[in-house]
């Protein structure tokens, strides 16, 4: 079913076409607060407890978090992914809000540490770092041409502590089953290419967790798609179709491998990091070109180079000579049927949460950019970015809206 008191999240937090994180109570950054705490550890802030309610005696969580799968992606494939038919009848789907930026690489650093990306400091995909005079993608940790940053170590990326340490102190075991290990955790990996290689990993994962335990799945296949082909395309409804196939073979196994007594305290959650908008690859403004050419008003690293790489298309951080920033304000405002928000508008409103971190207020734009349903980026660096159909990272709706979907384990066998 669907939680109707949460439904009414979108109107509360609606900005007239733009919908604003819910940090205080319904936001994915308090997830990882929850599961702590049904798991008996505290490692941050939960969801209200009526996210949850029902759910007593829980010896092990299971996430299974879809990336990009947000709620607009889960009501269009309802009626062709019978799986989320069945799981809406087992539990309960809830929505919540992504955090600002929806991005994966924020919202991600915030899942594994409870952090905010006021406290973490990464502000999209690209980030730019003055007091590195680096520019690098976050996640791979590499510069646009395939090297690592020089001044920046891997641990400087995010500004936070992961919550694995806190979760072993509590005795709870966690595992992860992902395309890539990571620190503090079981891991379990697979071939993101290969999608059949997820269910050894999930099984793995499953016969080897002693209780308490967190397992922690991540497919980020139905992103990958979308932003060459679109939500609304046959190869992403394929690949959403053969994602929830997996997940659903994931459940079965671990159904196998727990008796009815525990199937009970064991809680399966469904949830994604962002949603999805389709942008019009046709019509996505190009920052590098007429009426903008905003590259000669960008303030560049010591060794000349504009600082273009910062944030992402629907969530752009310029970083502009000081006597630029107000002329350029006033050229994209007229120009760009986007939110142009000041660096001091960000900080007072907390779009990006509240108590910002020194590492997030330098690497914060002068000005960020925020088009209600485009991308914008540089075509002379990057034309592929403004050749993405659907993207993620700004405020629209159907990027901010996310399932937080649970059911216990003996109610979904």
């Amino acid at each position: 079913m669907f939680d109707a008191d949460a439904q009414a999240l979108r109107e509360r937090q609606s900005d007239g076409d733009y919908l604003l994180p819910a940090y205080d109570d319904w936001c994915f950054s308090r997830i990882p607060g929850t599961v702590a705490d049904l798991l008996g550890a505290d490692v941050g802030p939960r969801l209200p407890a009526s996210a949850t309610e029902g759910y007593d005696d829980v010896s092990q969580v299971v996430v299974f978090l879809v990336d990009g799968f947000g709620l607009a992606q889960w009501d269009g494939e309802r009626d062709r992914i019978p799986f989320l038919r069945e799981f809406e009848r087992a539990g309960r789907v809830t929505p919540l809000t992504s955090v600002s930026p929806s991005e994966t690489a924020a919202a991600m650093n915030t899942f594994h540490s409870g952090a905010l990306p006021s406290e973490h400091g990464v502000v999209g995909w690209n980030v730019y770092d003055p007091d590195a005079d680096e520019m690098f993608e976050a996640l791979p940790f590499l510069r646009k041409d395939g090297t690592e940053p020089e001044r920046l170590d891997r641990g400087d990326v995010a500004d936070c502590e992961s919550v694995y340490p806190d979760l072993a102190d509590a005795g709870v075991e966690a595992h992860h089953v992902t395309p890539f290990p990571s620190e503090g955790t079981v891991p379990h990996t697979y071939d993101p290419e290969d999608l059949s290689t997820f269910s050894d990993a999930f099984a793995e994962a499953a016969d080897s967790a002693a209780d308490p335990s967190y397992v922690f799945a991540y497919l980020p296949q139905t992103d990958a798609v979308a932003h060459g082909e679109g939500v609304d395309s046959a190869a992403y409804r394929e690949t959403a179709a053969e994602t929830f196939a997996r997940v659903e073979d994931a459940i079965a196994t671990l159904a196998e491998t727990t008796d009815d007594e525990d199937a009970g305290e064991t809680l399966v959650c469904v949830t994604a990091d962002h949603g999805l908008v389709d942008t019009d690859p046709e019509r996505n403004p190009d920052l590098s070109e007429p009426p903008f050419d905003l590259v000669s008003d960008l303030r560049t690293l010591t060794d000349g180079t504009p600082v273009r790489f910062s944030g992402s298309p629907r969530n752009v951080h310029l970083h502009l000579r000081d006597e630029r920033i107000d002329p350029v304000y006033d050229l994209l405002t007229t120009e760009l049927d986007a939110r142009v928000f000041r660096k001091r508008e960000v900080l007072e409103r907390g779009l990006f949460g509240p108590e910002p971190s020194p590492t997030f207020e330098r690497r914060l734009g002068d000005l960020v950019v925020v088009h209600r349903d485009l991308g914008v980026w540089y075509g002379d660096e990057e034309p592929g970015n403004l050749g993405f159909v659907a993207m993620h990272g700004g405020l629209h709706p159907d990027e901010m809206l996310i399932p937080f979907a649970t059911a216990t384990l003996d109610s979904l066998r």
